[in-house]
């Protein structure tokens, strides 16, 4: 599988071999923000209250960049913006720490998360502009191998130097995220001008109203997803431990055997499925991570949590690729980099209200209730993308495949 991985990765036009190792750096870099909390607490200067909101502040900034991308992607290059962000969010995290009070704390993390999440978008932007169509899925798929592997190394060498000089963990972050973007400009300065001039102006709107009309149709079938796959990071290992009673082991392998599976199998996994449609592409993920999550709810032993993990594992590894994939395909090259900035958007949508909404639900002490509930989501949306393919103003139809020329 290893070696599948590695023939993909090679495959890819040298630009996206060039991205899929700036992502990778620049996520392995990320340390700074997981031990956040850690960190201010430790500091015995903010209250739980304060904490809560300097941390929320970073996925409102996020949330703010991937909606301000469609607008600055019509007049800089997505070139311009990776770098910049990259530059950014390197100078943030190194001066965040000067910071002596809570508000400029919360300050300071929101414009932090802004720099950060403007990488993302203008990152799927360039993916769809050096791949062709047909290896598109295959590309997304590297591309999310990178951020998977990066941020499990940036976490785990984190954790070791936060134990060792926590402070030391912005000054690392920010040296490695800076080298990110020199890496990024070396690699890309001979280019940067002839890519400029085939840079397909913006806009705001798509050409057609059937651009739009497709595309807000995903995007909102896409956000039962988004809130599902938001909640393993945000509950789960309370979830396992609190609420299922059992040791904090199971929620180690959980995590394990999902990044695991992702690095594993999920690049071969869409190279084989090439060729398979968007639309039974994402019957099947939809259908498999519903389950997944209902029987999350279902399960109470450590093996049947990790049974169902592999559902919505395998789920994950279908769905993303093919949503990222289907809306490159019904976005004009015009709204290309709007439309994956509300992407991201609804993302971060789900990474923002789902803790909110998974406390809300367990208040009566259901805790298995967030699990059906998603579950529940995903579900009907399955329906309705079966119901909205009959429209052409609502779906993209994809055209049969040419048949073989006689020899």
């Amino acid at each position: 599988m290893l070696r599948s991985t590695l023939h993909a990765v090679r495959g890819l036009a040298p630009e996206l071999r060039t991205l899929f190792i700036t992502t990778l750096l620049f996520r392995s870099g990320t340390m700074a923000f997981p031990f956040l909390s850690a960190y201010l607490v430790a500091q015995n200067d903010y209250s739980a209250g304060q904490v809560g909101s300097i941390v929320g502040a970073y996925g409102v900034g996020a949330l703010a960049a991937d909606i301000a991308a469609g607008p600055v992607l019509r007049f800089v290059s997505a070139r311009t913006v990776m770098i910049s962000g990259l530059v950014g969010n390197a100078a943030l995290v190194l001066i965040l720490p000067l910071a002596e009070s809570a508000a400029l704390l919360t300050v300071g993390t929101l414009v932090w998360g802004f720099f950060y999440e403007a990488f993302t978008p203008a990152a799927y932007a360039e993916t769809v502009r050096y791949s062709r169509e047909s290896d598109r899925k295959v590309a997304f798929s590297c591309n999310r191998l990178a951020i998977n592997v990066g941020m499990g190394l940036g976490p785990a060498l984190g954790g070791l130097v936060f134990a060792w000089r926590p402070a030391g963990l912005f000054l690392i972050n920010a040296c490695v995220v800076l080298a990110t973007a020199v890496f990024l400009t070396l690699r890309t300065s001979k280019g940067a001008v002839a890519a400029g001039e085939k840079q397909v102006r913006g806009r705001m709107v798509a050409p057609t109203l059937k651009g739009e009309t497709r595309f807000w149709t995903i995007f909102l079938l896409a956000l039962p997803i988004h809130l599902a796959y938001a909640l393993p990071p945000t509950f789960l290992s309370a979830y396992v431990i609190h609420e299922r009673g059992l040791d904090s082991f199971w929620a180690g392998i959980i995590f394990f055997v999902n990044a695991g599976a992702i690095v594993l199998f999920e690049v071969p996994l869409n190279t084989a499925m090439r060729n398979v449609s968007h639309y039974a592409s994402l019957l099947v993920g939809y259908l498999l991570a519903g389950a997944g999550f209902a029987l999350m709810g279902l399960s109470g032993s450590g093996p049947a949590l990790v049974g169902a993990t592999l559902l919505w594992t395998a789920a994950e590894m279908i769905v993303f690729p093919a949503l990222l994939h289907y809306v490159s395909e019904v976005s004009d090259p015009s709204v290309t980099g709007r439309n994956m900035g509300l992407y991201s958007a609804g993302v971060n949508v789900g990474l923002i209200a789902v803790p909110q909404l998974s406390l809300m639900l367990t208040a009566g002490g259901h805790a298995a209730t967030p699990w059906y509930v998603v579950g529940a989501a995903v579900g009907s949306a399955l329906v309705l993308i079966v119901t909205v393919r009959r429209s052409s103003h609502l779906w993209l139809t994809e055209p049969e495949p040419e048949p073989a020329p006689v020899s």
